[in-house]
């Protein structure tokens, strides 16, 4: 009895080792299959030999097949890459060089086998802005636009956003996202201090002096503007927290926006080969930007090599004259290629503008920064105006005038109330320089 049931168990055993052999084979196991030939098969029942033989055959074949794709995969992705240098190189020659803002831009415009532009929202937190202010600009853009497309976020903050206010954050951007935390990338960095003070070469006293004698016009005697203007004119794109993106949307706290933007607006940007898109412009305060536009040219003389031959100056200037007319696009609302404020010809632009000191000893702004920026140094037809996003901040309002686009976007807001062709507007100085169709009514609005 005790032999008969020892041989039942040998026999178990024995099968049971076939069994895991034949599994490992199955599975690919290298080691298991130069084991299997040399002890297994010899002891398998002569019927099983061509089985054993023909999967371990099949397996080889399989794995010659799988080594094969994968050599021709990496030849392909090899020769994609090759030739796209080869693509990139050619056309920043064209372009005169990556010196020049368009030729230093080129691989941000690269579509990567349809991957999704390298962008995210930017949000500059102050010491005086208002979480609740924060939240409901975060709801605004996440209920009409990234809900559909998850680009990440990055908040820079003057000094260390405490835990509770991040774990808000996080929770907003939640809820926007039905609950999918999954989908959500939210990154966070502090401002330098040495970004956010006078610079070495300001007198102070004069700087405070301009405090004074600008008091009447909006923020004229605020300090803390001008460290944010300085900062957001020529520091933001060179953190590194930014380094990895080649596009971004601006988006300050406060901020409305109307329409269901349904379709992706990096991608646009990035197919269309814009670099910077605007919904509102103004007319500046004239006290505030005193000796800009003498600095602007004598910029342009020293520097000629950096102006664009198709440039956009007839926007900065009164029709018909070289004159400065002061007008800018408004910063609250950007979306824009990082790479253009990277570009040789930025940097010194930059350079050259705050060694003037007109931030301090005047007002100049970020707005009127970049837009003297993108208007000398890019060609005209690089920077767009969006007139199907409704857009809302302070007391302006972009709103579409066209009923076609008001309808398909589902805007909800007045158009009467839309200010881009008012008096202190420069909507319809934009609209002339370009021999743009006005829409229908744009005179009736006061």
């Amino acid at each position: 009895m005790h032999i008969l049931l020892s041989k039942k168990i040998a026999r178990f055993l024995l099968i049971s080792v076939v069994f895991v052999f034949a599994l490992m084979v199955t599975l690919n196991h290298p080691k298991t299959k130069q084991m299997s030939e040399q002890y297994l098969t010899p002891y398998l029942p002569p019927s099983l030999y061509p089985i054993a033989k023909v999967s371990v055959e099949e397996q080889r074949r399989m794995q010659q097949e799988e080594e094969e794709a994968e050599i021709k995969q990496s030849l392909e992705e090899a020769a994609i890459r090759n030739a796209t240098n080869s693509a990139i190189k050619e056309k920043i020659k064209s372009y005169g060089g990556n010196e020049t803002t368009l030729g230093y831009m080129v691989p941000s415009y690269i579509n990567h086998r349809g991957s999704p532009p390298k962008a995210c929202f930017v949000s500059l937190i102050t010491e005086q802005d208002s979480m609740t202010q924060i939240l409901l600009s975060i709801d605004e853009v996440q209920g009409k636009f990234n809900k559909d497309f998850a680009y990440p976020w990055v908040f820079i903050s003057q000094g260390k956003i405490d835990d509770t206010k991040k774990e808000m954050i996080y929770q907003a951007m939640t809820d926007s996202m039905n609950g999918n935390s999954e989908v959500i990338d939210i990154k966070f960095a502090e401002i330098p201090e040495d970004e956010w003070t006078y610079p070495d070469w300001i007198d102070q006293n004069k700087a405070a002096d301009s405090l004074i004698a600008l008091v009447n016009i909006p923020d004229g005697d605020s300090r803390a503007v001008r460290y944010k203007a300085r900062y957001l004119a020529g520091f933001f794109w060179r953190h590194p927290i930014l380094d990895e993106f080649d596009w971004y949307w601006r988006v300050d706290p406060g901020i409305k926006l109307y329409c269901d933007i349904g379709y992706d607006l990096f991608r646009w940007m990035q197919d269309s080969g814009k670099v910077f898109g605007f919904t509102l412009s103004r007319s500046e305060a004239k006290e505030a930007n005193d000796k800009i536009w003498d600095t602007t040219k004598k910029f342009g003389k020293d520097f000629p090599k950096f102006i664009s031959e198709n440039n956009f100056k007839a926007f900065i200037t009164e029709k018909g004259s070289d004159n400065f007319n002061n007008c800018e696009f408004t910063s609250n609302f950007e979306i824009g290629n990082l790479n253009f404020y990277r570009s040789p010809a930025y940097k010194k632009f930059f350079e050259y503008i705050d060694k003037e000191g007109g931030i301090f000893y005047w007002k100049w702004t970020e707005s009127i920064i970049h837009t003297i920026g993108l208007s000398m140094l890019l060609p005209k037809d690089k920077i767009h105006f969006f007139e199907n996003i409704g857009f809302h901040y302070g007391k302006y309002d972009n709103c579409p005038m066209n009923d076609d686009i008001w309808e398909q976007y589902k805007c909800n807001c007045d158009q009467g109330n839309d200010f881009t062709f008012k008096k202190e507007s420069c909507g319809g100085h934009y609209f002339d320089i370009l021999k743009r169709d006005k829409p229908e009514g744009w005179d009736h609005v006061s």
